[in-house]
């Protein structure tokens, strides 16, 4: 494949600011994977949903080219933390979602747990601010949702809102920095 092709090909994949895989990929990759677990080609399959807490309140103070710091660094920290154990992508603003094939769910929501406890205790640097350029360091927490196939959910649609259910519900609703899974009923 030519240069120009592969270029192309990886701009529509992924995120210009973060270099994660994008939405667009995202649901054509989840598809592929529940068609595999229907096909009973995985055992499981688990994703994890997670948006950063106060994000607004972080590009009030520090500006958004800060924000766009941490964001950067967030999904650095995240796709390390993460490995070949599953695929990150940007879901969309201050969210990301974490595809785990063959991944229990509690073994989803342990990870979450861990990625958290990371995240809530190791400060973000921010050069760029729009008060003046500085030093510091911000401390962030976020957020989780956890939904599993088929245990919570019958298809991508439904995966992915029951983590978005969980988050917003379990999580945010009940004070933050938690990390909440869906169940049914």
């Amino acid at each position: 494949m030519p240069e120009t092709m592969r270029k192309q090909k990886r701009n529509s994949e992924r995120c210009g600011l973060t270099g994660l895989y994008n939405f667009r990929f995202f649901e054509n990759f989840i598809e592929l994977e529940m068609a595999l677990l229907k096909d009973g080609k995985r055992q499981n399959l688990s994703l994890i949903l997670l948006d950063i807490d106060h994000f607004k309140q972080i590009n009030d103070t520090y500006g958004h080219q800060a924000g766009n710091e941490i964001l950067i660094d967030l999904s650095r920290r995240l796709q390390n933390f993460i490995g070949k154990k599953g695929t990150v992508a940007r879901f969309g603003g201050e969210e990301f979602v974490v595809l785990l094939p063959d991944f229990e769910k509690n073994e989803a929501v342990e990870l979450a747990e861990q990625f958290r406890l990371s995240l809530e205790s190791e400060p973000f640097p921010v050069h760029d601010t729009m008060v003046a350029p500085l030093n510091d360091r911000v401390y962030i927490t976020a957020s989780f949702g956890v939904s599993s196939a088929f245990l919570d959910s019958d298809d991508e649609t439904a995966l992915v809102r029951n983590a978005d259910r969980a988050l917003y519900v379990g999580a945010k609703q009940k004070g933050r920095n938690k990390v909440a899974s869906y169940s049914r009923g």
